[in-house]
């Protein structure tokens, strides 16, 4: 089996400015996998997407979302097929005209996916799981359930 990883890790405080790009580190090939080792599955083919990381700060600017969201999905494009994906995102991403970035993420990354792949979201601990955000195939949980999820 083949699991692309990932994630998108910002927590938005919604009065502090806009996030820009340079507020995030970005990590490709085997940094995603030393940033993300809880997704290694030592029995699967691990495709790494993208990692990128920031402090806290004000909702994300849309120019900068939209450069983490088209890296993280054309990397998956690029290395389809792919079995199913996990995903660490924080809760509460916001952008500066989407308040659930969360949800807009996981439609780009379905839309690259044939339908039933399954997505494993890992959230930061009491964070919100929108409506938008429960897609078909999405799971969300902890590492064991997500690990069960695409193993299924």
């Amino acid at each position: 089996m083949r699991i692309a990883i990932g994630s998108l890790i910002h927590e938005t405080k919604p009065e502090a400015p806009l996030t820009m790009m340079e507020a995030f580190t970005l990590q490709r090939e085997q940094a995603v996998l030393d940033a993300l080792p809880a997704f290694v599955l030592d029995d699967h083919d691990t495709v790494p997407l993208l990692a990128a990381t920031s402090s806290p700060g004000g909702p994300l600017m849309r120019e900068t979302f939209h450069v983490l969201a088209v890296e993280l999905v054309h990397r998956l494009a690029a290395r389809r097929p792919v079995d199913g994906v996990l995903l660490a995102l924080s809760g509460g991403l916001a952008i500066e005209d989407e308040p659930d970035g969360n949800a807009e993420l996981l439609e780009r990354v379905r839309n690259v996916l044939p339908p039933g792949t399954p997505i494993g979201v890992l959230l930061a601990p009491d964070s919100p799981v929108t409506e938008r955000m429960r897609q078909p195939g999405v799971v969300f949980g902890d590492i064991p359930t997500l690990r069960k999820a695409l193993a299924a």
